[in-house]
């Protein structure tokens, strides 16, 4: 069953009381008091007028003055007007055309051309560490693959231990003694040559490691060397980084 509006004559109306019963308050007495809720507060705090930061609030235009100015080799210089600072060569004045077109402002800060006084501050030079990360290209250290890491281990391996398998057969007796059996004898012989065998091959990885990976102990034996050569006395406590930084100031 669809809903259909009744007409105004059926209805009635609100009576007045009823329809203004939150505008107005009845106290004990008997007084009538209007009510207005008050404003919905902002869930972030207003410090709009706190005194203390009330003057970073609800500012317009620019005020180029007071200002800082700088020098490649000297302290910065805090300038108060335009007078004080045309003395060191800069200066705020009016764009041309071809400036407010391009850059779209009214006015800029400038300086002569026998000044080296400038309003904003010179980039500082950054010594450049090949070990430290930074946000443009890094460094990348030649590294031994694996598979070059491997074609040097067989090519040293094989040798090794071919000769230290053919040196433990010379060095072992052929004739068993008479209180041992002869198979016992030659599984023997087998034991000492892969003896002799393992031990080659251990040694012949470890060199090939050595030669082929980068280690700290290598970085640190570059730097103890730099240090040397500057006349810096190192205390073995040092950890790698303090001796890089020690190097660093004396070399500065």
């Amino acid at each position: 069953m669809n809903f259909v509006m009744p007409p105004r004559s059926k209805v009635g109306y609100l009576d007045r009381d009823i329809a203004g019963e939150g505008d107005g308050v009845v106290l004990s007495d008997g007084e009538k008091v209007s009510f207005t809720p008050p404003p919905v507060k902002s869930a972030v705090p207003d410090i709009s007028a706190v005194k203390s930061v009330v003057r970073y609030f609800h500012r317009v235009g620019f005020t180029p003055f007071p200002c800082w100015i700088y020098h490649p080799t000297k302290d910065p210089i805090l300038v108060y007007d335009q007078e004080e600072s045309s003395e060191y060569g800069v200066i705020y004045r009016e764009t041309s055309a071809d400036e407010r077109a391009r850059y779209g402002r009214a006015h800029m800060y400038d300086w002569r051309e026998d000044t080296e006084w400038r309003p904003s501050p010179f980039p500082k030079d950054i010594k450049f560490d090949p070990n430290k990360q930074y946000a443009g290209k890094n460094i990348v250290w030649p590294q031994t693959t694996g598979a070059a890491m491997q074609d040097a281990l067989i090519e040293k391996l094989i040798p090794q231990v071919a000769a230290s398998v053919a040196a433990a057969l010379k060095l072992a007796n052929p004739q068993a003694p008479a209180n041992v059996e002869p198979k016992d004898w030659s599984a023997f012989q087998e034991f000492l040559a892969w003896q002799k065998a393992g031990e080659a091959t251990r040694e012949a990885v470890r060199d090939v490691v050595e030669d082929n990976a980068t280690e700290p102990s290598d970085e640190r034996a570059a730097w103890l060397a730099e240090a040397e050569r500057l006349e810096i006395k190192v205390d073995k406590r040092w950890s790698t980084e303090r001796l890089k930084s020690e190097i660093e100031k004396a070399a500065a």
